[in-house]
């Protein structure tokens, strides 16, 4: 059995071929919206994609699964568990030979290669794992897209935790030697998982992973599955209604992006619903950054930081290098951001006029005066860090506003004082202070984050006292 675990690393997504090496035909699992990159990826390994398959509608990126049906001769197979998405409804007739809708049990061949749909929903309705087992060899995978996680689960609720503890239990029947691939690695907001160098097996995961060794118990199970679970993105509701209820356009579909001059931006922004994302360095931005650009350098916080801070209705320009402009479109296609209407070079950006071009006004603030305005009652401390890091210790008395669900919560924040933001050393109070600055927040960000505040001893709460214990 030929495997190819392909890593969509800003959004700590898995996608896999699955082939068989006699007649080296291929199943492509849980596509992302780039057939081009899976194109080269199966003429470098030298296989046929024949059908392309997907755990679950997924809600942190745009299903790849209309693109790779519009750009290949291949047949979809997709949950039947849940209503048909919206692209198959409006055009059934042309769909309806090529896509098949899975069932539990459901079962086909592609080469030698047996392949056998689970029913395991907790994480998402109507999920799938799909058992794969090639018999010349005997080698048996199972795709469990977020069920079962490296190290740990899917995200899920109180209300479907039993739903995924009997899934997860329906996976512990398949033998220790089982290759577990799975749709994420550590880093997505999808559930909790760790990131390991490979993939694992059942065996693994039932003498390591703590919700497996938890299923016996119902509240050790609720508590190993939702206690401490990473926040729900807001925007993870925009592209589930774009992957089941909306119509992406096909990349081929969409214009170039272009290069736009320094007249051209400035005439950009001054249309209202222009987002501004500027990736140069954080000095950089602070030194010239247009008043309400968001800033969000091309990392693996890019994507959810700009999928949650732009509204469906605005369109984006970017700020960048030209070597950088064709990553950044991509990511913002997997999405669902399509209307960009162009990009200035960082190089260009500096020349502009600072007296045209206006100017936002992004401020760091040192320990001490952010304590002095602390200690007066002329701030907000506001933690963006996740909850585990809260739970471990924060600033007392601040409020809790994680990366993921600030654009949903920004109305709660004052607008009568400062608002002083800080995680643990500055990276993510950087970009939400420059989002804050955008929705017209009186904000800094707090220089080296959380830690030096513990340090000098300032006013903590939430965190461990060491036990000191008499002897003699």
């Amino acid at each position: 059995m030929i495997v190819r675990r392909i890593i969509e690393t800003t959004l700590s997504q898995c996608a896999y071929f699955i082939a068989c090496p006699r007649t080296r035909q291929a199943i492509l699992v849980d596509p992302v919206r780039d057939p081009a990159r899976y194109e080269a990826i199966a003429q470098e390994l030298g296989v046929t994609p024949m059908a392309v398959l997907e755990t679950h509608a997924p809600s942190d990126y745009v299903s790849g699964i209309c693109e790779m049906l519009s750009a290949h001769s291949v047949n979809a197979f997709i949950s039947g568990e849940t209503d048909p998405p919206d692209w198959y409804v409006r055009d059934i007739d042309r769909w309806k030979r090529r896509v098949t809708f899975l069932k539990d049990g459901t079962s086909f061949s592609v080469g030698d290669l047996c392949v056998r749909a689970m029913l395991t929903p907790g994480h998402a309705a109507g999920a799938m794992s799909i058992e794969i087992e090639h018999a010349p060899s005997g080698v048996r995978v199972v795709l469990t897209g977020d069920a079962l996680l490296p190290g740990g689960a899917g995200r899920t609720t109180i209300k479907d935790s039993q739903a995924l503890q009997a899934s997860l239990r329906r996976l512990a029947q398949l033998p220790d030697e089982t290759i577990v691939l799975a749709g994420h690695s550590g880093g997505s907001a999808c559930g909790h998982a760790v990131d390991l160098p490979g993939e694992t097996t059942l065996g693994i995961e039932r003498r390591f992973n703590r919700v497996f060794k938890a299923l016996d118990s119902d509240a050790a199970f609720i508590a190993a599955t939702c206690d401490n679970q990473p926040e729900r993105p807001a925007y993870f509701t925009q592209i589930e209604e774009l992957n089941h209820r909306g119509h992406a356009a096909l990349l081929r579909e969409l214009p170039p992006t272009p290069e736009l001059t320094g007249d051209q931006f400035l005439q950009l922004i001054s249309f209202p619903r222009t987002v501004v994302v500027d990736t140069r360095p954080w000095n950089l931005f602070t030194h010239d950054g247009a008043d309400g650009a968001l800033h969000a350098p091309l990392d693996q916080q890019f994507a959810p930081l700009v999928a949650a801070a732009v509204r469906p209705d605005e369109r984006v320009v970017c700020v960048c290098e030209q070597s950088k402009i064709a990553d950044i479109a991509r990511v913002l296609h997997l999405i669902g951001i399509d209307r960009i209407d162009g990009w200035i070079s960082s190089s260009d950006y500096g020349r502009l006029d600072h007296e045209i071009l206006s100017l936002g006004d992004v401020d760091d603030i040192s320990q001490q005066a952010a304590h002095t305005l602390y200690t007066a009652g002329e701030c907000l401390m506001l933690d963006v860090r996740t909850v585990a890091e809260w739970l471990r210790g924060r600033i007392a008395g601040a409020r809790l506003m994680t990366m993921s669900q600030l654009a949903e919560q920004v109305h709660a924040l004052p607008r009568d004082r400062q608002v002083v933001v800080y995680c643990r050393r500055g990276s993510r109070s950087a970009r939400a202070c420059a989002f804050l600055r955008r929705r017209g927040f009186r904000s800094s960000t707090l220089l080296g984050g959380y830690w030096p505040w513990l340090g000098r001893g300032f006013p903590v709460e939430g965190v461990a006292q060491p036990v000191t214990e008499s002897v003699g």
